[in-house]
């Protein structure tokens, strides 16, 4: 079983429903659990207690084949806390399965991160394995339980080393790279350059829009389940990266799914495709702006 990676920080509550969510997997008596925690901002008294509480509960865990955690002493940002966590992991162990704090998962959420792992490892078009997915338009003589589509997801996803060895943190040629503004979007939605853009200001920290850049770069596609595995749980207006409105929308996988029929042709369906990029769309972004405004 591939190592599941879950960074947290100060919210005990959300972090204590991916860790129950995580035990309703079969799998996790197999699989070892790394647990990172970034340190409190200076100043903040009330931060440090609360990232105390969360590393209290860090060292309880129970019920994984092994559970190792790592403190940070200063605060590093979700950014560079994972790109730093995730190398660690699967430069030990190949693979990894990454969650944030905010996530839970169906009951087979693990199978299928596992099952696709497996199949896709000597595939080197196939860039990651997502387990949450908008909810996308699937046409009716579509028999798999899962379809192929660029733009890698955040919210619950797996890659194997080499996948993530060959990605570019830094922006040393950005000269040429901004230069594929209009390709990036087409690619992956209107808003991907302008995220990339955003994260080379320093406005973020983004690791997932450079992912996502190099997944492009490399023309490859990720494998999504046809329905979301991982509910967010981060539009309570306390998440690092999400408010409380969104305009993604997603159904839930059948728990009673215990073998996922993947798709042995490495190619994308156009109507699913389309439909999953939709939701990165300027109409939908401009209401999503509206969205936040009023909420």
């Amino acid at each position: 079983m591939s190592p599941i990676v879950v960074f947290a920080f100060n919210r005990l509550h959300p972090l204590m429903a991916t860790i129950n969510s995580l035990l309703a997997n079969p799998e996790v008596s197999e699989s070892d659990l790394y647990v990172f925690v970034d340190g409190a901002r200076e100043g903040l008294p009330e931060e440090a207690e609360a990232v105390n509480e969360v590393r209290k509960f860090v060292k309880s865990i129970k019920g994984f084949k092994s559970v190792t955690f790592k403190f940070s002493d200063a605060n590093r940002g979700l950014g560079p806390s994972i790109i730093s966590g995730v190398s660690e992991v699967i430069g030990r162990y190949g693979t990894a399965i990454v969650l944030e704090d905010d996530l839970t998962v169906q009951p087979n959420f693990l199978k299928f991160m596992n099952e696709g792992l497996t199949m896709y490892r000597d595939c080197n078009k196939v860039w990651s394995i997502c387990g949450y997915t908008n909810k996308v338009s699937i046409p009716k003589d579509y028999h798999y339980d899962a379809y192929f589509s660029t733009r890698s997801s955040s919210w619950g996803w797996a890659t194997w080393a080499d996948r993530w060895d060959s990605v570019d943190w830094t922006f040393n040629q950005w000269e040429k790279w901004k230069g594929l503004a209009g390709s990036f979007n087409n690619w992956g939605g209107s808003d991907c350059f302008g995220m990339l853009s955003s994260c080379r200001e320093g406005k973020n920290k983004s690791w997932a829009i450079r992912f996502c850049f190099n997944q492009f770069l490399q023309d490859k596609i990720s494998i999504f389940p046809i329905k979301s595995l991982v509910t967010n749980n981060g539009f309570d207006g306390n998440g690092t990266n999400c408010r409380r409105w969104s305009r993604f929308k997603y159904e839930l996988m059948p728990y009673d799914i215990k073998r996922f029929r993947m798709p042995t042709d490495i190619v994308i369906d156009s109507k699913i495709h389309n439909s999953a990029l939709r939701y990165h769309s300027i109409p939908l972004r401009i209401l999503s702006r509206i969205m936040y405004a009023l909420t």
